[in-house]
């Protein structure tokens, strides 16, 4: 999910791994890999054989906190892998997460069961969560793998202000998260092929957070080489938002900040934090976790004008600087539904009465031509959630749908193909909790549900429809990791930008989707 409240109220966006003595078997056991850092024992399921919590850089602990990723150790013996590692300090329920640790480096290996005739196309998740939130480990993968004959690696990466702190004259400031993820990059490309992978065939696919971050790693030069193809739901390089657009109550903003407000940010946080002068990174790196992350809520998003990101992504991606490879990109019909359940859920829900005051804050002069495009009385079958629902139509154009569509026709200018979508199952299960009575729609994250076995550490029952669409995309997606082209098998024909595919039940062609205004949002 997106940033501070919404992973706040839901929860769910949301040490050295124990050594087996002795030497490794010359690969008789199919659950044993050996890698360059040396070898791992996963845990073999009905379809897939899974490796947990595999060191792709040292830990970013001490004076190691806040530098770039160092090469992890090398070790002797046989690495259990089979079991996942803790998430990176992050919050749940509005308080710092229990059982997080800054050693948190770590990514997760999903590979089919057999042997194959050739190497696997690679798929590497990026979790969503704002750069604030969530972990690889939510998301399970074993339907995505078995189906559709790839392997999926999901990573763990710094996030916020451990992932995205900056001072002045401390390099890397802003894109530590960032470069975390290029470091698991480069471990893909240097170690997937003993696990029958192809690091040739190479997709980054991510959601919320994790769309955005994937759009702009595609803008970042030491991404260069490491991915072929990229897949972006609900988030991209153009996503920003208004007042209250995120969350009720939040500032306008955007992921992308200037290196010198993130710098800024970093001197205000070390002064809350009694560090200044000299010594003060020295000072910064010898407290304590929890200390250091009372601030990290100022520290949601990523800093350019460095050598990680030289341009703001959304400048860059408009001036076609970014790999010319095939773009999967999309969003859900109703994204803002899961913002103003929480809103209701947090007490604060938008109301007939505070509607137009709201939309005065987010567009002042602009706010009548706003609601005369979203009026209330649209939805007055929905009874007291008539506003909310209004609200959330207007914040799923504006902040997700318009800007991903302007996103995919900035990529579709140079890049080889370009496929876009909406999700749109009017009864897909929540992924956040909602109130009695407020209808879920496609709210936002929800197409994970349909993706994986598990996401945000449950399952969620699927209708006999909805699973059949769950297979259909399952198959798009690893067709698209495949090809570079969703299409295949016997699923409904989906032709390329600026055409945009429906995935709901029974769907078979793209779709009119002109419903979100995006000519008022220009």
């Amino acid at each position: 999910m997106i940033r501070r409240l919404l992973p706040a109220a839901i929860g769910l966006l949301m040490a050295a791994v124990p050594l087996t003595a002795g030497p490794v078997a010359a690969q008789a056991d199919p659950d044993v890999v050996r890698i360059h850092d040396g070898a791992l024992r996963g845990v073999a399921g009905p379809s897939t054989v899974t490796f947990q919590g595999i060191p792709y850089a040292a830990p970013p602990v001490g004076q190691l906190r806040w530098t770039p990723p160092r090469p992890p150790a090398h070790w002797t013996g046989v690495r259990d892998a089979t079991k996942a590692t803790p998430y990176c300090p992050q919050s749940q329920g509005g308080q710092p997460m229990k059982g997080t640790s800054e050693d948190c480096l770590y990514l997760h290996v999903t590979v089919p069961k057999g042997k194959s005739a050739k190497p696997r196309p690679v798929m590497v998740w990026s979790h969503g969560g704002g750069f604030s939130s969530g972990s690889g480990s939510q998301h399970v993968p074993t339907k995505l793998v078995a189906e559709g004959n790839v392997i999926v690696v999901t990573v763990d990466f710094r996030i916020g202000v451990f992932g995205n702190f900056g001072l002045k004259g401390l390099p890397g400031s802003g894109t530590f998260g960032m470069q975390d993820q290029q470091a698991a990059l480069r471990w893909v490309r240097d170690n997937i092929g003993a696990f029958g992978g192809d690091s040739h065939n190479v997709t980054l696919f991510g959601e919320s957070g994790g769309g955005v971050g994937t759009c702009g790693l595609l803008t970042s030069p030491g991404t260069r080489g490491l991915v072929d193809r990229a897949i972006m739901e609900s988030g991209s390089c153009l996503l920003n938002w208004p007042r209250n657009g995120l969350a009720i109550g939040i500032a306008a903003g955007s992921f992308w900040h200037p290196l010198a407000t993130v710098q800024e940010t970093g001197r205000t946080a070390a002064t809350h934090l009694g560090c200044t002068g000299k010594s003060t990174l020295r000072c910064l790196r010898d407290l304590d976790t929890d200390k250091v992350f009372a601030e990290s809520d100022s520290f949601g998003s990523i800093a350019y004008g460095n050598p990680t990101l030289p341009l703001e992504p959304g400048k860059a991606i408009k001036a076609g600087l970014f790999p010319k490879i095939p773009i999967l990109s999309g969003h859900t019909k109703d994204e803002a539904r899961a913002i103003s359940a929480v809103a209701e859920l947090l007490l604060n829900p938008v109301t007939a009465d505070n509607y137009s005051t709201l939309l005065t804050e987010a567009f002042g002069d602009r706010a009548a031509k706003v609601e005369a495009t979203y009026p209330a009385s649209q939805y007055s079958s929905a009874g007291d959630h008539a506003a909310a629902l209004a609200w959330s139509a207007m914040d799923t154009d504006r902040v997700f749908a318009c800007p991903q569509r302007a996103t995919s026709a900035a990529f579709a200018r140079s890049a080889p193909a370009v496929y876009a979508y909406e999700f749109a199952d009017p009864a897909a299960p929540g992924y956040v909790p909602f109130p009695a009575g407020f209808p879920t729609g496609s709210s936002h994250a929800s197409e994970l549900n349909y993706l994986f076995d598990a996401a945000g550490g449950e399952s969620y029952h699927l209708t006999e429809a909805q699973q059949k669409l769950a297979a259909q995309m399952r198959s798009y997606w690893t067709n698209f990791a495949r090809t570079g082209n969703p299409n295949g098998q016997s699923n409904p024909s989906w032709p390329e930008w600026p055409s945009v595919q429906v995935l709901a039940p029974g769907a078979t062609a793209p779709g009119d989707t002109s419903d979100h205004h995006c000519n008022l949002w220009k």
